[in-house]
């Protein structure tokens, strides 16, 4: 339970004062309303704080007024309450009653107590019918923020948070603040196997013991409350020099918490709806496979932490064995057919609170796993004796079992985080191999395509694509992305958020594998990551990761590579009359008259 302290004016000057989840508050502040927080007084509003804002709007019986601004049409807001915020940065900061907040709200943020004149943005409906506006604000400025309802009779106790920054995907002030991540994966589950479209589909769960190394309590109420956490998990592969995601399952909605100590000392919570500092907590592989709790991904924003307090509504019910849980096609796992090849387990957390204090790249973690014998319709996976590799996301991995690997961070602005990993290596008949990994951590945006950029010139062959199957009524489609070789690229790309929001998209807590083969060897360049999901007005719709590409060939009319243009190259050309790749030497997109001007032009004596 929250302890709520009542502190004499002189000390406090009015202002709410966040510890944790112990919450101070001004007594006797402000008209009739605001007990926990605001005030119906603009004039004498409370200060707002970093972080949780608690207040109570149940008895205001002030409105606002509010002509058409910016983020809202003309509007009222009933049951307000007023709080003063003075920045002591400049730049964006983020105001959210996304979390702690049941009812319907408006958000308003002025330079002065009149919203004729002084409206710096305003909100409805953001997440759901809570809200949350980012303001470019002034360090030193004094502003005033209000809180209300849509209608007449919405109103009540909620949240305010106020972070520095555009929030989520690693915004935020980081560091302080509840911080979750996977102290230790225990244990592994099986569940036998179901023949799905011809392929034998097996069935795990993994258990996940969460530390909260944050200096404030972490919030845990069960549903229909979203402030828990979403828990994800997830297998891979790592054979011939190549991560692959081979399974995935819903996630676990969070419910009570224990306060344990994996992680080191626990300042314990004075409940299960609470992490303590310090505290950890054991979700069991049992209970992270129990069908009736796990939720689907669909729900989940990843880059705020936010879905619906009651969640899976639509959707159908667990199928029996497989329904909902990790799962992996046979082929994946059946060690004859897999020579040489490991595996590890994921697990990841998702929290509103944690996301919302810029402490959510690093609630990932990781430990491999032997695959056994097939028993009782699955193969047995037993976790390797190596420790849980922690706050590591899975492509880390590749890493650790490669070191010509390497990983690059890819951070959205005002999302989440993509990490892209790539490796380049010599084939034995002179060309080269370009293999690339990303994962999307926490992106809620997701990645609609994957660009590397070709010089003209350069052979393109054996060009590969890789995914991860959504399944028990997930609605996402699971056509594979297409590839071209057009355009100076090579571009992975699926259907565009416009064509079908459900396309299938590189959504959070997944892999996806790009490669090819290329004449030339490698230069330093960037690739390009194509955003699924539409951002804010003037938001960018890409994002350039720096990472290694083909170089142009020394010269681009010496199509084979064996330096000399000669009767080869130019049966070559003539062979791929009309059509792309290293015979169109000028780059334009087709094999045509002035590709052969120019193979001419550059023919050797």
């Amino acid at each position: 339970m929250k302890t709520l302290l009542t502190f004499g004016t002189c000390a406090l000057g009015g202002a709410a004062i966040l510890l944790g989840q112990m919450t101070a508050v001004a007594g006797g502040k402000g008209g009739d309303g605001g007990v926990a927080g605001g005030s119906t007084d603009c004039a004498t509003a409370p200060a707002l704080v970093l972080g949780d804002n608690a207040f109570n709007t149940s008895t205001s019986t002030v409105s606002l007024a509010v002509g058409a601004v910016t983020g809202c049409s003309a509007h009222t807001m009933y049951k307000v309450n007023y709080f003063t915020f003075t920045p002591a940065t400049t730049g964006n900061h983020t105001f959210s009653t996304c979390t702690g907040t049941t009812w319907d709200s408006r958000l308003l943020i002025m330079s002065t107590c009149s919203p004729a004149t002084g409206v710096v943005n305003c909100n409805d409906d953001s997440c759901g019918l809570q809200s949350s506006m980012v303001a470019s604000l002034t360090a030193g400025t004094t502003y005033r923020v209000v809180v209300g309802g849509f209608g007449s009779t919405n109103g009540g106790a909620g949240i305010l948070n106020v972070v520095e920054g555009g929030g989520g995907g690693g915004g935020g002030t980081g560091v302080v603040g509840p911080d979750v991540i996977v102290g230790a994966i225990p244990d592994i589950s099986k569940y036998g196997s179901v023949v799905v479209g011809g392929q034998t589909i097996m069935a795990y769960s993994i258990g996940t013991t969460s530390c909260n190394i944050g200096d404030e309590l972490l919030d845990w109420f069960a549903q229909p409350d979203n402030r828990h956490p979403f828990i994800t998990q997830n297998i891979y592969r790592i054979k011939g020099g190549r991560i692959e995601h081979i399974g995935m399952g819903w996630g676990k909605h969070g419910f009570t918490a224990l306060q344990g100590t994996l992680c080191g000392a626990c300042q314990a919570a004075s409940s299960g709806t609470w992490l303590g500092i310090g505290c950890s907590d054991p979700y069991s592989s049992g209970l992270n496979g129990s069908q009736s709790g796990l939720g689907t991904r669909t729900e989940v924003n990843a880059a705020t932490g936010v879905f619906p307090g009651t969640y899976n509504a639509g959707m159908p019910a667990a199928a029996a064995t497989i329904g909902r849980r990790i799962q992996v096609n046979a082929n994946d796992l059946n060690p004859a057919l897999n020579a040489g090849a490991t595996y590890l387990v994921e697990g990841q957390y998702i929290h509103s609170g944690d996301a919302a204090r810029g402490n959510d790249n690093n609630n990932a973690s990781w430990r491999s796993v032997t695959v056994g014998a097939l028993t009782s319709g699955a193969y047995t996976l037993t976790l390797g004796t190596a420790a849980t590799v922690q706050q590591q996301p899975a492509i880390t991995a590749w890493r650790a079992a490669d070191a010509a690997v390497t990983l690059v961070n890819a951070d959205v602005t005002d999302d989440g985080r993509f990490i892209l990993g790539y490796k380049v290596s010599q084939n034995t008949n002179g060309t080269w191999h370009y293999e690339y990994a990303v994962q999307n951590l926490n992106s809620d945006r997701s990645g609609q395509s994957f660009r590397v950029p070709v010089p003209a010139g350069v052979a393109v062959t054996n060009v590969y694509f890789h995914d991860v199957d959504y399944h028990s009524g997930d609605a996402y489609v699971l056509t594979d992305w297409t590839s071209t070789t057009t355009g100076g690229a090579v571009t992975w790309a699926g259907g565009t958020f416009a064509q079908n929001s459900n396309n299938n998209a590189l959504r959070f807590s997944t892999i996806y594998n790009f490669a090819f083969d290329a004449s030339t060897g490698p230069v330093a360049g960037n690739a390009t990551i194509g955003l699924f999901k539409p951002g804010a007005a003037g938001a960018a719709n890409s994002i350039d990761i720096a990472t290694m590409v083909p170089s142009g060939p020394s010269n681009p009319a010496d199509l084979n590579g064996d330096g000399t243009v000669n009767g080869a190259d130019l049966a070559a050309l003539l062979g791929n009359w009309g059509g792309t790749g290293a015979s169109d030497i000028n780059g334009d997109g087709t094999t045509n008259a002035a590709d052969l001007a120019l193979l001419l032009s550059a023919w050797s004596a």
